[in-house]
C-alpha cells in the first residue's frame, strides 16, 4: 500500500512538473512569435495553447470545472487588459486593427487561457499563502508583463501604467486563486 501512495505522490508531482513547463512553453511561444511574420506566429501559439489545455483537461479530475475555471480566467484576464489597453496605459504587439482595436489581442487570451489552466497544478500553492498572494500578483504579473515589455511585444506608457498593472494584478491573483478555490469545492461536491 505505501507503494500507491508514493506513487500518487509522484505523479502529482509529476503533473504539477509538466503543467508549469506547459505554461512556460505558451509563455515563450507568445512572446517569441508574436512579432513574427503572420501566419506562422498564429499557428504557433493556437498549437501551444491548444496542446497545454488539451493535456491539462485530459488529466483532470473535473473536466467541466477546469474548462469553467480557466473561461473565467481569460474572461478576467481579457477585461484586466482591455481596460488597460482603453487608457492608454500598455500597448500590445500584436494588437487588433479595426473593429476590435482597443482589445487584449489574442495572444494575450491565449496567455490568460494557459494561467487558468495551471491555478489548480503548478499555481495550487497560492491557496496556501492566504493575503500574501495579492503582493505575489503584484509582483509577479508585473514582473512577467516588464519582462514583455524587454521582448518587444508590449510597451508600459508611464510608470504610472506599471504602477497601475501591479494593483490590477494584486487584486486579480487573490480573486483568480478564489476561483480556483471555487472550483475545488464544486468538484468535491459533486463526488
Amino acid at each position: 500500500m505505501e507503494w500507491a501512495i508514493e506513487y500518487r505522490k509522484d505523479s502529482n508531482l509529476l503533473k504539477i512538473f509538466c503543467n508549469a513547463i506547459g505554461f512556460q512553453i505558451v509563455w515563450f511561444a507568445c512572446a517569441f512569435t508574436v512579432n513574427e511574420t503572420f501566419p506562422f506566429n498564429l499557428i504557433w501559439i493556437i498549437f501551444a495553447t491548444l496542446v497545454y489545455i488539451a493535456q491539462h483537461i485530459f488529466f483532470s479530475n473535473d473536466r467541466s470545472s477546469e474548462l469553467g475555471l480557466i473561461f473565467k480566467v481569460a474572461t478576467l484576464g481579457w477585461v484586466v487588459d482591455t481596460l488597460l489597453i482603453q487608457n492608454q496605459l500598455i500597448y500590445f504587439a500584436g494588437a487588433y486593427q479595426g473593429y476590435l482595436n482597443g482589445t487584449q489581442p489574442f495572444w494575450m487570451t491565449c496567455l490568460w487561457l494557459s494561467l487558468g489552466a495551471s491555478l489548480n497544478q503548478s499555481l495550487g500553492w497560492l491557496k496556501k499563502i492566504g493575503p500574501w498572494v495579492s503582493l505575489v500578483g503584484a509582483l509577479t504579473g508585473t514582473l512577467s508583463y516588464y519582462a514583455g515589455q524587454r521582448l518587444g511585444v508590449l510597451h508600459f506608457t508611464t510608470l504610472n501604467a506599471v504602477v497601475i498593472t501591479s494593483l490590477c494584478w494584486g487584486v486579480s491573483l487573490p480573486l483568480l486563486t478564489l476561483l480556483s478555490v471555487d472550483s475545488c469545492v464544486q468538484t468535491k461536491n459533486q463526488h
